[in-house]
């Protein structure tokens, strides 16, 4: 009957398993756990790893977008724009669920050179958002020249009126 209690009340079909195979197991799963265990079950489960992980995934998708940027090769904007705010996000969320993501010392030598990266983007981002404006600025001039007959501007310094 205690067998029967204890199949009802488990969460999932692993806790089931467990439950059937050893009642002390079912036992200690609804107890939570220590600070100093939750800390090693982090590390057992990878959640730094994870986080190292997006912090690699994010740093190459910025990589690769700069290298487009430099060699002068189409950019899909767009697409980059979508990984790099998805590679954030799961960046986000991955070093929410680390505990304790700062006493790794791997962490801060992969932020370095992800900011690194970012800083490299941004100025091969500036000079294309740079070349962007002066080319709109000559069309813009062009077009107003071409849409002007010269009715209500002002006379050029040396020309005849």
């Amino acid at each position: 009957m205690e067998l029967i209690k204890q199949q009802n009340t488990a969460s999932s079909p692993e806790t089931q398993v467990l439950a059937l195979a050893d009642p002390v197991l079912f036992a200690a799963e609804a107890a939570p756990l220590p600070a100093r265990e939750q800390d090693a079950s982090a590390e057992w489960l990878g959640t730094q790893s994870n986080a190292l992980a997006a912090i690699e995934r994010l740093k190459a998708t910025i990589d690769e977008e700069t290298t487009k940027l430099e060699s002068r090769a189409v950019v899909d904007f767009d697409t980059f724009s979508q990984r790099k705010n998805r590679g954030l996000l799961e960046l986000t969320r991955a070093i929410r669920l680390t505990f304790d993501i700062q006493a790794d010392p791997r962490v801060t030598p992969q932020l370095v050179q992800l900011r690194a990266s970012l800083i490299r983007n941004q100025a091969a981002l500036q000079i294309h958002l740079d070349a962007v404006r002066e080319v709109s600025a000559i069309i813009a001039k062009s077009i107003q020249e071409v849409d002007s007959d010269g009715t209500y501007s002002l006379p050029m310094p040396g020309s005849r009126s």
